[in-house]
């Protein structure tokens, strides 16, 4: 058994305990419902859904006591909040507070018409949970454990995406080595007619396209996930669960991979139009190949500051503008690539960078920094 065969097999015996430990979390600890999905607010007269971008002062949701035997409603907020029961003021409150609706069904009614007022209504920030124990076992695990499956999710995650780059580098183990060339990005002779550069759509490509996207996916959601409230993307981005968070994930890569397509297409597309043919496997690949160093480095950096506990919302703040710094970085690199390798003028190069870097890049900014 070779060393690349050993680790596969240390880290899939790894990656097998962790997923049975989350499973047994997931039967035998309790249920955690958001209602935020459920949310209402009152316009002209009527309760219509809540609208995340409008930050009204009231939100509304309904609780139907006999749906959640033995549950607790859970709120949350770091602001002063007025919580309204059946129209009756039940209290101010701050922070986390815990009612069991049993009891609230006792007093007031069996249908529950909960309102909060707070100025502005912060979505990410207000938590309203409903959490229902399971078995006697639940009690002893912490009412809420948001955190906790956040943290297996990334676990189990990071130990994925090393076992699928790990296979793929063993199969391709020339094509790993020519992706993560550090001195290649910089180098303005590498050769045109590489392998590596020889068929972008290829299926050995992809698997490295594929893996990318999951690194980068997870790379954005533990940021998303730790990002201040201010920032409107991170609203779109909510679970309580282990398996949600990995549908996350899932539908993330999804989009990642998505736009990798999209970025093939436009180049391909856009040399043509610029009568720069034959240039567009060294733009993509190089493109590809910084994708995957910086940001699997960065990765391991942001993976194990989380792991250690880390939480100031600076340090995420960061890891996300590095994001916009490489793409920046990448516009000053290719144009120093492609100017050796195209006869045409100056002005001509840069109007073709502008078309396929700089405005994706602005688009970037846009949706990350909204």
């Amino acid at each position: 058994m070779n060393t690349i065969q050993l680790v596969l097999h240390v880290m899939s015996r790894l990656l097998l305990l962790l997923i049975l430990h989350v499973v047994a979390f997931s039967s035998f600890g309790q249920t955690v419902v958001d209602l935020q999905p459920s949310w209402k607010q009152h316009v002209d007269g009527e309760y219509v859904p809540f609208d995340i971008d409008a930050r009204g002062n009231t939100v509304y949701f309904e609780i139907e006591s006999g749906h959640f035997p033995g549950a607790s409603l859970r709120l949350e907020s770091s602001r002063p909040y007025f919580l309204f029961l059946n129209g009756k003021l039940a209290g101010e409150f701050s922070g986390a507070i815990s009612f069991p609706i049993d009891s609230l069904a006792g007093r007031y009614s069996t249908s529950l018409v909960a309102g909060i007022f707070q100025t502005p209504i912060n979505p990410r920030e207000l938590k309203t949970l409903v959490i229902k124990r399971e078995t006697r076992l639940a009690e002893l695990v912490p009412i809420h454990r948001p955190s906790s499956s956040f943290k297996d999710f990334v676990i189990v995650s990071g130990l994925v995406i090393i076992i699928f780059f790990l296979v793929v580098s063993q199969i391709n183990p020339k094509l790993a080595a020519d992706y993560f060339s550090v001195v290649k990005i910089f180098s303005p002779r590498e050769a045109d007619d590489a392998q590596s550069n020889a068929r972008l759509t290829s299926s050995n490509n992809f698997q490295f396209y594929i893996g990318c996207s999951f690194l980068l996916a997870l790379y954005l959601l533990i940021i998303l996930y730790h990002l201040p409230d201010d920032y409107a993307l991170p609203l779109k981005f909510r679970a309580t669960d282990f398996w949600s968070i990995v549908l996350q994930w899932m539908r993330l890569s999804v989009l990642v991979l998505l736009a990798f397509i999209g970025k093939i297409v436009i180049v391909f597309m856009l040399t043509r139009l610029f009568n720069m043919r034959g240039l567009a496997r060294v733009h993509f690949f190089n493109w590809m190949r910084l994708i995957l160093i910086v940001f699997g480095a960065a990765t391991m950096l942001v993976f194990s500051y989380y792991i250690l506990r880390g939480q100031n919302a600076t340090v995420f703040v960061t890891f996300l503008s590095l994001i916009i710094v490489t793409l920046i970085a990448w516009i000053f690199i290719i144009f120093m690539k492609l100017n050796g390798k195209t006869e045409h003028s100056m002005f001509h190069l840069f109007s073709y960078i502008c078309a396929t870097e700089l405005i994706p890049l602005l688009i970037t900014v846009k949706v990350l920094f909204q």
